[in-house]
């Protein structure tokens, strides 16, 4: 039983807040005051773990059997179940009976243990935010000595120890000026604080740094100033912080006004705020004009409303964007610019607050684009016009280029031959072998080219046609992407050939028929010096038979033998250029001198003209520049004039050569003129046709001027004729000069 004494108590403890309950020793609870029954709930006469700890058996952390032992314990437990803690008394107690009961007064102290243990974090926090803060935080004694100073103040200042540190006379060593020390501290004692004072301090190695300041003062009991508490802020990190943030503000705008393309942002008024320089070039509009104009006046009407709702819509690029919209625009004259428009919404703080806009000019690219079209139409034409066949295969031999020349070369049509037959298709097999090995070498312009390749082709109908090939193999970053080949049909050039050789053959004939004619006037020119030779050779030998060889003879057989060496060599001359006229040669392109072959040409032709009665003169100008030609087809070419001369002047007459130079032009001149019949009106306009001839009937083949034409053209010169009847004929040859 519980005497009055400990109900006493407990009504006691009930006032105070306190709980108290009584256990025996079997842990029977005895009693509970009103406050444990608040706790606990109604307990008397059950087991006081049951109770207290809401479990089964005796509490690890029980301690009643040192209780019954007599002693009196003071201690705190937390009971989780109630999530409360308790400061607990535990005291022995002796009943009426004599018998010891557990007596226990416990009071609730979990908020107290709350707030020790948000001090202890905030003490904790503090020395974290004083240790960690990357500003300089400290306490100073007036004096100018550091109480306490935190990690980041030192390392701003260059130190690594505390000691060190608390060591430092403040005015004297940081101080860059000391005045600035006065004058904090004039400001502090008299407001009790400063806000972001600037000064320079110096580190401890001497490099001066810009801080603001932020501190209080300190107080004594009797409200004197003690000491300072602050933190500083190194400006210089600040000012590095300025200068990157300008940095970036700057690059930002550079990056906006240097933008080739128009970047152009409104608010949601339609206001302009951005508009860079490539917006002024293409708009028109100056920085100063463009805050008087609105967004809309850059689209036609409706235009604006269009591109908004394509921006909200998700169909242009997504909700808040629009990606590569074709748009026209009105710059400031009223001029329709073609753009390429991108757009998006900007936010802040989930709130739209503009629209900027890129808009790419497309002008340039529209003119680029007709350009490269134009291109593609030329060159497609090209090749569809050139005068070679053009085909052109991938890497696998289709043909994927067969030009209309190429149609006509083989017969089939481009819709026959393109991606249907293959390239390999088009050659003999014994010459596609050939083709593939050439091309393989280096031996016609280089390896996978071949330049000036004569092969044979096989046509629609199976015919093989002589082509001259010129092809490459072509690449893509070092990969072939297949050939092309350029096809010259040589079947016209094959028959002009035997043309060309047939009128050499001509030509030669020509000449054999000209040198039939010079040979009958040669043997009456060498008979006279022959004779000469000839009477005088006989009479020294009739001098010698007598065996007079007086000096007077000796002098006599001297002038003889220089008369017969000078009549000697005039043969000799003669025979040399009838047997350069005779040879039969290549055309040979060299310098040569037009004096030179026609005092030539009238050694050949003089006793011709003597026979006929014809006076020769000669115009020669001893300053004419010397022709790049064939000297013996030119000679054959004034020869065959001479004679065309000599046949107009049956009777006599007069034939006038002149050589001369015309600067203005760099043409070298011949002119051969006669004195003869001349040449009807009619005629002149054919007397350069081949087989035409205005001779009587077996007097010529009407060849001659045909190939004295041919000779002077394939000299890149011209002959002309002027001519009046009865009157006489002037044929002038012209050669470019070796100076042209």
């Amino acid at each position: 039983m519980i005497d009055k004494e400990t109900k006493r108590l407990a009504s006691i403890f009930d006032a105070m807040g306190r709980g108290v309950y009584v256990i025996g020793d079997d842990y029977v609870i005895k009693f509970m005051n009103k406050a444990s029954i608040n706790a606990f709930g109604e307990g008397v006469g059950k087991k006081c773990y049951q109770v207290i700890a809401n479990c089964d058996n005796v509490c690890s952390w029980c301690r009643a059997k040192e209780v019954f032992k007599g002693e009196t314990l003071r201690w705190e437990n937390y009971f989780p179940h109630i999530n409360k803690t308790f400061e607990i008394f535990e005291l022995p107690l002796q009943t009426d009976e004599g018998t010891i009961s557990h007596f226990c007064i416990y009071q609730d102290i979990t908020e107290i243990k709350e707030r020790e243990k948000m001090l202890r974090a905030s003490i904790e926090d503090y020395k974290k935010l004083f240790e960690h803060v990357r500003v300089g935080v400290h306490m100073s004694s007036k004096e100018g000595k550091f109480i306490d100073a935190n990690q980041a103040l030192m390392e701003m200042l260059g130190y690594t120890s505390k000691e060190e540190f608390f060591k430092v006379d403040i005015t004297r060593d940081l101080y860059l000026e000391p005045e600035d020390r006065r004058k904090y501290m004039d400001l502090i004692e008299r407001d009790g604080h400063v806000i972001d004072y600037e000064v320079d301090l110096k580190r401890k190695d001497g490099k001066v740094i810009s801080v603001l300041r932020t501190a209080h003062a300190r107080y004594d009991q009797e409200g004197n100033v003690i000491g300072f508490e602050g933190i500083c802020v190194d400006q210089t990190q600040r000012k590095e912080m300025e200068r990157k943030l300008k940095k970036a503000h700057d690059f930002q705008t550079n990056l906006i006004q240097t933008s080739i393309d128009a970047i152009i942002a409104n608010d949601r008024k339609g206001n302009i705020i951005i508009f860079n320089q490539s917006a002024e070039n293409i708009f028109g509009y100056t920085q100063e004009e463009i805050s008087k104009v609105h967004v809309t006046q850059f689209y036609k009407d409706g235009e604006a409303k269009k591109i908004k709702q394509m921006i909200y819509g998700p169909d242009h690029g997504g909700p808040g964007r629009l990606v590569n919209f074709k748009v026209e625009i009105v710059d400031k004259d009223g001029q329709i610019v073609p753009i390429l428009l991108s757009a998006t919404l900007l936010y802040e703080e989930d709130q739209e607050v503009a629209t900027v806009g890129y808009f790419k000019d497309m002008r340039e690219v529209k003119r680029l684009k007709q350009e490269i079209h134009t291109l593609f139409e030329f060159e497609h034409n090209l090749i569809q016009s050139s005068i070679d066949a053009i085909i052109a295969s991938d890497r696998d031999g289709c043909i994927i280029v067969f030009n209309q020349q190429a149609e006509k070369l083989l017969g089939y049509s481009a819709y026959e031959m393109i991606m249907k037959m293959s390239f390999n298709e088009l050659f003999p097999p014994a010459m596609l072998e050939e083709l593939r090995n050439e091309l393989a070498s280096d031996e016609y312009g280089g390896e996978n080219r071949l330049l000036l390749f004569e092969t044979y082709m096989i046509n629609k109908t199976g015919d093989k046609i002589p082509v001259q090939l010129s092809a490459t193999v072509m690449f893509d970053q070092g990969e072939e992407i297949g050939m092309v080949g350029f096809f010259r049909d040589l079947r016209e050039i094959r028959r002009m050939e035997q043309q060309f050789t047939n009128q050499a053959r001509l030509l030669h004939e020509h000449k054999m028929i000209s040198l039939g004619r010079l040979s009958a006037s040669i043997v009456h020119e060498l008979n006279n010096p022959l004779s000469g030779i000839l009477n005088y050779i006989r009479l020294m030998l009739k001098i010698i038979k007598r065996g007079d060889l007086e000096t007077k003879n000796i002098e006599k057989f001297q002038r003889y033998l220089t008369l017969v060496e000078s009549e000697t060599s005039r043969c000799s001359k003669i025979v040399s250029n009838l047997l350069a006229f005779s040879r039969k040669s290549e055309l040979e392109l060299k310098a040569m001198s037009i004096n030179e072959l026609l005092e030539k040409c009238i050694l050949l032709a003089q006793h011709k003209l003597m026979l006929q009665n014809i006076q020769i003169k000669t115009d020669l100008d001893p300053g004419i520049p010397k022709v790049l030609g064939d000297f013996n087809q030119t000679q054959q070419c004034v020869i065959n004039l001479i004679f065309n001369a000599i046949d107009a002047m049956p009777d006599g007459g007069t034939l006038t050569l002149a050589g001369s130079f015309d600067p203005e032009t760099q043409m070298v001149e011949i002119k051969i003129e006669d004195t003869g019949c001349g040449i009807a009106d009619q005629d002149l306009h054919q007397i350069f046709d081949p087989f035409y001839s205005t001779k009587t009937e077996g007097k010529g083949l009407g060849l001659g001027l045909s190939m004295v034409y041919g000779i002077i053209d394939r000299h890149n010169g011209s002959v002309t004729v002027d001519s009046e009847l009865d009157k006489g004929t002037v044929f002038t040859i012209r050669l470019p000069s070796l100076k042209r």
